[in-house]
Parts: structure tokens; C-alpha cells; sequence
């Protein structure tokens, strides 16, 4: 389970379920990757997780490129499972992250997952630096 460098410094660490027919109502005949991308400057980013079972695969790609302990950011999307499901098992390898989604999308977030975490909401318009 190797990351994919996708340019210096941009991984590709998200997973893939091979046995998945049916997503958001397209089959799929050979299954479908869930992306997660991993960004190494300054700040360390993460963005998007994969669905829970996929966290092991996920974790592996991202060891290979950083310590998980370094990740700064968890940049979420959006809440839906197959792009926040691995949340919890990233927070905690990585608990100093703090989590970046929308005004909605820390409601959400917090819906499923809680307040334990470090929340950030980016309005729209809105930049983040990472280096």
C-alpha cells in the first residue's frame, strides 16, 4: 500500500475497496477509490480521510511519507462517511490536528464525532496558509 506522489511535496493517500458494487447509486464494477491527499509544507495537510474500514490502508500510505504525529490540518469537505469516516482514527495518531470544514460542516462534524477535537471553521472566501 504505497502512496502515490502526485507532484514534490502532494501524495495520494487515500483508499481503495475493490468488493464496493453499488456507490451513490452508480455500480461499480471494480470498485472505487475514496481520495485523500496528503500535503507536506509549512503545515502538514491532510485532506479528507476515507470510510472507516479503509483507516489501516490510509494510515499505511500516509506513515510512509511523515510521522502522522506532524499532520497540522484535517482539512473535511464534506461530513459524508466515505470522506470523514476515518476522523476519530486519525485524531488519534494525530491529536494536535486541527480539523478545517465549512460553518455546516463543523455542525456536522461535531453531530457525529463530538467536541473533543481542535475545530476550525473557514467561511467562504476564506484562505488557509500552509506555506
Amino acid at each position: 500500500m504505497e502512496p502515490v506522489k502526485l507532484k514534490n511535496n502532494i501524495y495520494w493517500v487515500g483508499g481503495i475497496d475493490w468488493d464496493l458494487r453499488n456507490f451513490h447509486g452508480y455500480l461499480t464494477q471494480r470498485g472505487s477509490t475514496y481520495n485523500a491527499y496528503l500535503i507536506i509544507d509549512d503545515k502538514i495537510t491532510l485532506i479528507d480521510t476515507v470510510k472507516h474500514y479503509l483507516s489501516d490502508e490510509m494510515f499505511e500510505r500516509i506513515s510512509k511519507v511523515i510521522d502522522p504525529k506532524k499532520i497540522d490540518y484535517l482539512i473535511s469537505n464534506h461530513v459524508e462517511m466515505d470522506h470523514s469516516g476515518s476522523i476519530p482514527y486519525i485524531m488519534k495518531k494525530a491529536p494536535n490536528a486541527t480539523i478545517i470544514a465549512s460553518p455546516n460542516g463543523v455542525k456536522g462534524l461535531k453531530k457525529h464525532y463530538g467536541n473533543d477535537y481542535n475545530y476550525k471553521e473557514v467561511k467562504t472566501g476564506e484562505t488557509l496558509n500552509i506555506g
